[in-house]
């Protein structure tokens, strides 16, 4: 990114209005040379720095100083953002210096998306004239500890915005009061950093290792429901983990029970309203599961094979062709809103074929009733 503006900026093709935005963007450089004094991941950041700006002013030909070409690399580094594909999976990242002057709040009113080489802004609550904007800079599904450090890292500020000061998360608090049996707050976090360690190991492995550590990561949320709620960090993260690694191995019952918690137990807690991405995204993945789930079930030989792959599910006398139009619905409901019309996802997901009304098959169409169905089945059915 610096070696394109320097390029473009020696040939002329780089407008001098964008290189003052660009320039009177922060750069902490400052900053980054005290980190220097600290631990090795902060020395990483300003050596990187250097390395990448002496490369960068020597093969570009700029008559730049290295200075400047330092602050230019600190830029990039400080205000760039990650791009993402519809599914949330990383591209890259881009700058904007309009889009780098939004604020950070830990309850943000907007979001950014990203749709091929466009960027845009969109609202996730209701925004009176004159309000500011405001998008996170961080995970916000993290406890405060966690934001808080993380903001302090990367962006060189302490956070004190509402949520940070009564340690809220998602609105909910850090440390449920009262914690059952009277437990420390403390034993919460011992948890937290037990379940972490287990998850970077897990995500660092591969099979069977990998289905272990989850297993074993898994094992002790549960053995602490009582205390440690489903939705909060990182307990969430490793179910979405097993979700997808059982989905690599063609359990389908199995991803898809996961998916249900996250459906009906996690995704309205830490993203309330029902449009929002990481809630259509995975709602569209539910979709997938299912479809292959019934592929599976129609493609087997008997009924005795269905049932094996239904699994514990089968209990439930699920009407799965209801389930999947009523999913569609609600995918192709939320579109408009969390994505846009135009945007790529929504004419991808226009061109793909859809399901039919299980009304075709002599099957009534009954969303509500196999809603609750899959609610009664994710709630019983133990992890």
């Amino acid at each position: 990114m610096v070696m394109q503006l320097l390029l473009r900026k020696k040939a002329g093709s780089l407008p001098d209005s964008e290189w003052d935005e660009f320039m009177r963007t922060i750069d902490h450089v400052d900053d980054l040379k005290k980190d220097n004094a600290k631990g090795e991941l902060a020395q990483d950041r300003w050596h990187d720095v250097q390395l990448m700006s002496q490369g960068a002013h020597r093969y570009s030909g700029t008559h730049k100083t290295l200075t400047v070409v330092q602050s230019m690399m600190a830029r990039c580094l400080i205000n760039s953002m990650t791009v993402t594909d519809d599914g949330g999976s990383t591209l890259g990242t881009c700058l904007s210096t309009s889009a780098a002057l939004l604020n950070h709040s830990c309850n943000p009113n907007c979001i950014f998306l990203t749709s091929g080489p466009s960027l845009s802004i969109r609202s996730l609550q209701p925004i009176p004239a004159n309000g500011e904007l405001t998008i996170s800079y961080t995970d916000i599904t993290l406890p405060t500890h966690r934001r808080k450090a993380d903001l302090s890292f990367q962006y060189y500020f302490n956070c004190v915005c509402e949520y940070c000061t009564q340690e809220l998360t998602c609105g909910l608090p850090d440390v449920p009061s009262p914690l059952s049996k009277g437990l420390p707050s403390v034993k919460i976090f011992e948890i937290e950093k037990e379940g972490e360690r287990l998850l970077s190991l897990a995500q660092g492995s591969t099979s069977p290792e990998k289905d272990s550590l989850l297993n074993q990561a898994m094992s002790l949320f549960v053995a602490q429901k009582e205390i440690y709620p489903m939705w909060r960090h990182p307990w969430p993260m490793i179910r979405d983990e097993i979700k997808l690694l059982q989905w690599d191995l063609d359990h389908w019952s199995l991803a898809i029970v996961h998916a249900l918690k996250e459906y009906f137990f996690i995704d309205p807690i830490l993203y309330p309203i029902s449009w929002h991405l990481v809630r259509v995204q995975r709602t569209f993945m539910l979709l997938k599961l299912i479809d292959e789930l019934q592929y599976q079930m129609f493609a087997s030989p008997d009924n005795n094979g269905g049932d094996e792959v239904e699994g514990d599910l089968k209990e439930y006398y699920i009407n799965w062709l209801s389930v999947s139009k009523g999913l569609e619905q609600e995918i192709e409901a939320a579109i408009p809103r969390a994505y846009g019309t135009e945007s790529s996802f929504a004419k991808e997901y226009e061109r793909l074929p859809k399901h039919e009304s299980p009304e075709k098959y002599g099957l009534r169409m009954d969303w509500v009733g196999e809603r609750i169905k899959l609610e009664k089945a994710a709630r019983e059915i133990e992890d």
